[in-house]
Order: C-alpha cells, then structure tokens, then sequence
C-alpha cells in the first residue's frame, strides 16, 4: 500500500464510513487529513446510513460540531456547479451528494477524496474538466 500524504482531504460518504468501521486504510487516511472536509450533504447521507445507530451519529455530531472535521455547507454556487456536472458526467448516473463533492472540491481546490466510489476516478473538475481527484486509497 502506498504511503498516505498528509493534506486536505473530502470526505465521499463510503469512505467517511469505511474509516469510521475500522478499516485500516480509510482510517489511517483520515487521521492523516488536515483537514478532513465534511460536504453538508455527505454528513447527511452519513445519518441515514447511520439511522438505526443514533449513538454512533450522535459521537459523530459532536465531533462535528467541535471541530474534529472541517463541516463546508453547500452554497448557491455549488448547486448550480452540482447540476453543471451532473449534466457533464450523466452517462455516471450522479447523484446530488457526489456532484456537491466535486462542486465543493473544486471551489475549495482539494482535490483528495477518501471515498469507495469507482466514479470518482472517472470524475473531473476545474473550468476545463481537466483535473483528476486523487483517490486516496486505491479502490478495487
């Protein structure tokens, strides 16, 4: 496995969860981020997934809210920028959480991603959809 390299890092919900379940991988990226950058619609996805385990989503809250994560809201400009790559990248089937990643990524220049989601690496950003994510543990 290739080292980690320390820096900012988005979170896609998948690999936010895998790291919080114990894989090592994922873990080990995570407590390497500075940041670790939260999309408001990924802590979101995060809640239903954990909606049978309001404990766990209650200990990620906090954590949240005491600023163990970088928490970025969805602006205006990042739905408008959401809808733009959904359109780019329809034959991946997005969804609204994956185009506000990139939307976000893009707007905050962090093009690191702790995610298990194989679109990722198909994925461009920048005016000229020119720049690729580094997907931060290998997938697959």
């Amino acid at each position: 496995m290739r080292p980690v390299s320390p820096g900012p890092l988005i979170l896609d919900t998948g690999g936010w969860l895998y790291a919080l379940a114990g894989d090592e991988a994922y873990a080990s990226a995570l407590r390497d981020a500075r940041p670790a950058i939260v999309p408001s619609l990924v802590l979101a996805e995060v809640d239903w997934h954990l909606r049978k385990r309001r404990e766990d989503m209650g200990r990620l809250l906090k954590e949240v809210s005491q600023g163990a994560y970088a928490y970025e809201p969805m602006t205006f400009e990042d739905v408008e920028r959401a809808a733009q790559v959904e359109r780019k990248f329809a034959d991946l089937g997005l969804g609204i959480v994956d185009a506000s990643i990139v939307a976000s990524a893009e707007r905050l220049d962090v093009r690191r991603i702790l995610t298990i989601d194989t679109d990722f690496a198909a994925l461009r950003m920048g005016k000229r959809w020119r720049k690729a994510f580094e997907l931060v543990v290998p997938i697959g």
